[in-house]
């Protein structure tokens, strides 16, 4: 069997190691990387069912990694599971929170440390302008998830702080 595996997929087996010497995949990025080389599902498969067999192809391992990416590119919990799955990997809410726990950095935190981030070396002397900064930071933390509800006293806050010192 194995002489046969080698002999029929050597080369894409040779592929995907190479790609996993860099950096990790997903099973579905990887099969997508075949796909594109022409390999057909059913080579794929095989090559990618040894690699996980050989442990090679971590798939828990890639999902704590995208997970943390996620978490300090600021995005919410529903964001980061909606993008895992259009990677078609299994995150939930209990993977989130343990590393966020991990790293110290709640989602409150986070929320702050993006309006902290947008607001910072701003001057806001007129109410135009502090709403236009007020739908300038709302708008990019709704784009990372983050609800409404949570981000909007904060930004008022944070707005009303600059404002005062000026």
């Amino acid at each position: 069997m194995w002489a046969l595996f080698f002999t029929m997929n050597k080369e894409a087996y040779n592929y995907c190691i190479r790609l996993l010497s860099r950096r990790d995949y997903s099973r579905y990025k990887l099969s997508k990387k075949l796909k594109e080389r022409d390999y057909s599902p059913e080579e794929s498969d095989e090559v990618l069912d040894k690699l996980i067999e050989q442990n090679y192809l971590r798939e828990e391992e890639y999902a704590r990694i995208r997970t943390r990416h996620f978490i300090t590119k600021g995005y919410s919990n529903n964001m980061i599971i909606r993008a895992a799955s259009e990677e078609y990997i299994d995150v939930d809410e209990q993977l989130i929170e343990s590393l966020r726990a991990e790293y110290g950095q709640g989602q409150a935190d986070i929320i702050s440390e993006l309006i902290q981030k947008k607001i910072r070396n701003k001057t806001v002397s007129s109410f135009e302008e502090k709403m236009k900064l007020k739908q300038k930071v709302t708008r990019f933390l709704l784009s990372k998830g983050h609800q409404y509800s949570d981000v909007s006293s904060k930004i008022d806050q944070a707005i009303q702080e600059i404002s005062d010192s000026y």
